[in-house]
């Protein structure tokens, strides 16, 4: 059952990966057929990604016998998403130093 939490968690690393570089067929047909803005689609993906990572890692602490509430889930998820959307930008702003 480890295996299947483990597969969830590198499943969303590559949703994320896929995020920005969009070899992932999935990703990339998400981004091709849905309708809307570009950036919309970026964050969907992103906190997808997210999601299944944290809730991967949830499931095996909780596997484990760990106890962690919920509003942790929701915290990590926001700090991954966020540190990948300001990643880029935070890289840009310090290369015209």
């Amino acid at each position: 059952m480890r295996a299947l939490y483990w597969l969830l968690v590198s499943h969303g690393i590559i949703c994320l990966l896929g995020a920005f570089f969009p070899f992932y067929p999935p990703v990339f047909l998400f981004f091709w057929f849905s309708p809307g803005p570009f950036v919309v689609k970026l964050v969907l993906v992103l906190v997808a990604g997210a999601v299944q990572v944290v809730f991967g890692v949830y499931l095996d602490l909780k596997k484990r016998g760990r106890l962690i509430r919920r509003r942790w889930l929701v915290i990590a998820t926001v700090i991954i998403v966020a540190a990948l959307l300001a990643n880029p930008n935070v890289n840009r702003l310090f290369a015209s130093l």
